[in-house]
């Protein structure tokens, strides 16, 4: 798995309305911040803009672990291939 960071602030988290796809979701769905991830590095050099970096993840199980980190800096969601994840228990 490969995820964008942001250079200044590390994980770059955004509201799920800024993804292609999830217009139909409801707008307090919409306000979730998400990580976006990705499964090439192709795919992420592509999204990539000037101020972020690709990085690889070689474990994938670091978001299960790191879960409540994340749900504290307010990231409740994963995207990877438009697949939409939940890190919290309430969904």
């Amino acid at each position: 798995v490969y995820m964008l960071v942001d250079k200044v602030v590390e994980l770059d988290a955004k509201p799920l309305r800024e993804f292609p796809g999830f217009e139909g979701l409801a707008q307090d769905q919409q306000d979730l911040k998400a990580l976006s991830l990705f499964d090439s590095p192709r795919t992420a050099r592509r999204q990539c803009g000037r101020s972020q970096r690709v990085i690889k993840v070689p474990d994938s199980s670091v978001f299960e672990r790191s879960t409540p980190y994340l749900l504290a800096r307010g990231i409740t969601r994963l995207v990877l291939e438009g697949n939409l994840i939940s890190l919290d228990s309430n969904d």
